[in-house]
């Protein structure tokens, strides 16, 4: 076939593409109407999540996109013939989602005519225009609303990098990025950094400042958080530290206030681990990438058992709540939430029994190591409200949940640091 005839296939799978996302909308949705009825808790996202072993986000733009297709049956129309591609459909999806009913109807009516020739920053730039030019006033009072929704975000990238994106009223990005200007501005003789990776510098020069000091920019002290003051928290192999510049001991840890910090194991001699370093919030990094924070940084060296998971040998609480000295070590061996996939560092996370605890047995039986583990917020509502069960082997110390629809999932301790290269997998067939 001709080159023409081949570029016109593309768009059919592109169609084809559309059609199928439609369909899982629609069964996604379905889905939906069976498991949330009478829930505290919507557990849809994590039922989507744990069965397609994606994260919990990624779940909810399918199920946001599925109950959204429902919302508006003409979107839908335009994916099951393929005038919109799925990721057009999201785009627009979210760009209305904040517009009543009608006005999004009225948009997307408008902006659908020519969507099949529209990129998607086209199209998202054609329903801002379309939305103030129906109602002015309204999109007004909407900003005032929105400035609620304001945040800031980290995203891992490869090669020890990543990204910190910001959701700002616009006059208030205008302000960070001409301060980060003002401050980049300065640049000594000699200085060979671009504009970019000085204005870089000069946003983590702030932060660093206000760790250093232990103090928010109107002077108050930091808040604790599971017994601990924000700081960095680096792990490293004993050994590796030491060929690093830094004293001997497992981990760094900078930042005013920063108690007691967790560690990492031996050296491990298998080739090239040695080189390895995990950051916390982060997850492994190349050593060199974090040398220059272990001068200066306090360190403590923590046990662990052949499989590079800490040793937690801390007593129990006699109570509901444990010591902190109990709280940090759970902190420091779960490291993350428990619950399947989730990210959210155990230093966010609640500290939770996965046996629930019983006011008519004794604490100390019930507060202890074996019993506990980090839970964010919405995953340990997801325990208590929503049907998931979390039950904790006591010799692999793994997690096994089982959801509401009887799937049961295992997450297994991580080890704070490899300690051997994982063998590679025989082939089949």
């Amino acid at each position: 076939m001709d080159s023409e005839t081949l570029v016109e296939g593309i768009a059919g799978w592109e169609r084809a593409a559309a059609w199928m996302v439609g369909h899982q909308s629609r069964w996604i949705a379905e889905l939906g109407r069976r498991a949330t009825c009478g829930a505290e808790v919507d557990r849809l996202p994590d039922e989507v999540a744990t069965r397609l072993a994606i994260t919990r986000r990624a779940a909810e733009h399918k199920v946001e996109l599925a109950l959204g297709l429902e919302r508006h049956p003409r979107l839908a129309a335009a994916l099951d013939e393929g005038s919109v591609s799925g990721r057009k459909a999201e785009a627009l999806l979210h760009d209305t989602e904040h517009l009543p009913r009608a006005l999004a109807d009225e948009v997307l009516a408008r902006v659908l005519e020519t969507a099949d020739e529209r990129t998607v920053p086209q199209l998202r730039a054609d329903v801002r225009a379309t939305e103030l030019a129906l109602d002015a006033e309204a999109a007004a009072a909407r900003h005032a609303d929105a400035r609620r929704d304001r945040c800031v975000r980290m995203t891992p990238a490869p090669d020890a990098m990543a990204w910190i994106r910001a959701l700002l009223p616009a006059a208030d990005a205008a302000t960070v990025m001409t301060a980060l200007d003002g401050v980049a501005a300065a640049r000594e003789p000699g200085d060979e950094r671009t504009a970019d990776q000085r204005r870089a510098d000069a946003l983590t020069a702030m932060a660093r400042g206000v760790l250093d000091s232990g103090l928010g920019p109107g002077g108050a002290p930091l808040p604790v958080r599971q017994h601990r003051r924000p700081h960095l928290l680096v792990t490293v192999a004993a050994r590796s530290a030491r060929a690093a510049g830094g004293r001997s001991g497992a981990v760094a840890q900078q930042g005013a206030g920063a108690d007691e910090p967790a560690g990492g194991p031996p050296a491990s001699p298998d080739a090239g681990l040695g080189h390895i370093a995990h950051l916390a919030g982060y997850g492994p990094v190349p050593l060199v990438a974090v040398a220059h924070l272990l001068e200066d940084a306090t360190r403590e060296l923590v046990r662990v058992d052949e499989d590079g998971v800490p040793i937690v040998a801390v007593p129990g609480t006699d109570g509901y709540r444990p010591s902190a000295e109990l709280a940090r070590a759970v902190v420091d061996r779960d490291r993350t939430c428990r619950f399947p996939g989730c990210r959210v560092p155990a230093s966010r996370c609640d500290i939770d029994h996965v046996e629930p605890f019983d006011p008519d047995r004794p604490a100390r039986w019930q507060t202890v190591e074996q019993n506990l583990q980090a839970l964010c917020r919405h995953h340990h509502r997801l325990k208590t409200h929503a049907g998931w069960y979390a039950s904790r082997d006591p010799i692999s110390g793994a997690t096994l949940w089982r959801s509401p629809v009887g799937r049961v999932h295992i997450v297994s301790l991580e080890p704070v640091l490899p300690i051997r290269l994982p063998e590679p997998r025989a082939r089949t067939g």
